[in-house]
Order: structure tokens, then C-alpha cells, then sequence
């Protein structure tokens, strides 16, 4: 960009590759100082425990359910 005299540059594309890939119960669990992501993937672990249990509808969106009062 500093060649062609560009002030600024604009991403248009990213590719991701993955490559000698291994199943996610295989790794080690990474520390991350994010605790609004750990506070999410926590979440994400309930939920799926709970659609494992009582079925795949049972946890939706609010907007879909009427109002109690």
C-alpha cells in the first residue's frame, strides 16, 4: 500500500485454513482473561445441557412467549 501511495486500505477478504485438525475433547483448555467470553461459553454449556434434557424448543427467543400478567 505504501507503494501504490494508498492513505488508507481496505480489508475486502479473509480466508481461514484449517489444516491436521483434532477433535475439541483432545485439547487442552486455553486461559483466557476475557470474562465476558468465559461468562458466555459457560452459558452456551448450560443451554445445551438443558435442550439435551427436556428437547431442542425449549429454550427460544422472549419475544416469543406471551406475557404472564
Amino acid at each position: 500500500m505504501d507503494a501504490a501511495g494508498l492513505q488508507r486500505g481496505r480489508l475486502t477478504a479473509l480466508t481461514l485454513r484449517g489444516e491436521d485438525l483434532i477433535d475439541a475433547g483432545q485439547v487442552a483448555r486455553q486461559i483466557s482473561l476475557d470474562d465476558a467470553r468465559e461468562a458466555r461459553l459457560v452459558a452456551e454449556a448450560a443451554i445445551d445441557r438443558v435442550r439435551d434434557k427436556f428437547g431442542p424448543g425449549i429454550i427460544g427467543p422472549a419475544a416469543v412467549f406471551r406475557r404472564a400478567s
